[in-house]
């Protein structure tokens, strides 16, 4: 992340806001508490970090990359064995070659890099088939159940 730039949602700035006042002396924190709809003790600790500025309310993890993200070195080879050795092969085939070849990576995770890439998937899904309807009687009473003993019932 930037240093000096911060970019919140309307829920920090409006907590922040509020946060501010209890510093000031202007609100109490149970009354914070119930306007951001928190705990008294949330509100709390919310005012502890207030005190640090507005980077104190930001999560720690924000502009960071997930620690569980593949390396683009991993990606870029990903893309390369798609495009050359394994051009035809759909998504699950592909994956089961990589854990061959040495790279166990989940099928999804190889979907969403080739979709990124702009490879499309190797078959479209077929649309769902119309459940075609039987045509409806002309007269009343034309569909009669008869039992399978080959008796008429009377009426």
């Amino acid at each position: 992340m930037q240093e000096g730039v911060i970019k919140i949602s309307q829920r920090e700035e409006t907590r922040y806001e509020v946060l501010r006042r209890v510093l000031d002396g202007t609100l109490s924190l149970r009354d914070a508490a119930v306007y951001m709809r928190v705990s008294y003790r949330q509100a709390k600790r919310l005012k502890r970090r207030a005190q640090e500025g507005l980077r104190g309310l930001v999560h720690g993890n924000r502009g960071r990359s997930p620690s569980n993200r593949l390396s683009e070195e991993v990606r870029q080879r990903i893309l390369a064995l798609s495009q050359e050795r394994y051009s035809t092969f759909n998504d699950m085939h592909f994956t089961e070659l990589l854990a061959k070849d040495g790279l166990c990576i989940s099928r999804e995770s190889v979907r969403c890099i080739r979709r990124e890439a702009g490879i499309a998937p190797k078959r479209k899904r077929r649309p769902r088939r119309h459940r075609r309807r039987r045509l409806r009687k002309t007269n009343e009473g034309l569909m009669m159940l008869w039992d399978g003993s080959g008796l008429q019932q009377v009426f």
